[in-house]
């Protein structure tokens, strides 16, 4: 995935489907520990974290962790939605980060 997400982001293509699966993306929080929460889900496939939403193409850590650029971490994935559903995807996100502030990690 991380390869394909790579090809997305360079193309500023944002997908919703990637040959039989779902592709979802979110963003909050530490994208280690967001990422970590999904790949534990049965019907995710693959995950892949970056940096979304700021004004600086292709940010290094040090210059997001300034906050001068308006990224957040990210996290997108592949999913089969025979197996999970968006809804239990989104419920998980809400359970690990607080939607209220930025970059809020729940612990």
């Amino acid at each position: 995935l991380a390869q394909q997400a790579g090809k997305w982001a360079t193309d500023d293509v944002v997908p919703t489907t990637y040959k039989q699966y779902k592709v979802a993306s979110f963003s909050g929080g530490c994208f280690w520990g967001t990422e970590l929460h999904y790949q534990r889900i049965p019907g995710v496939i693959a995950t892949c974290i970056g940096y979304t939403q700021g004004a600086v193409k292709r940010p290094n850590y040090d210059q997001v962790c300034s906050g001068s650029t308006g990224h957040t971490e990210g996290v997108q994935l592949l999913y089969d939605p025979t197996i999970v559903s968006y809804e239990r995807l989104l419920t998980k996100l809400f359970n690990t980060l607080d939607p209220t502030l930025l970059s809020s990690w729940k612990r």
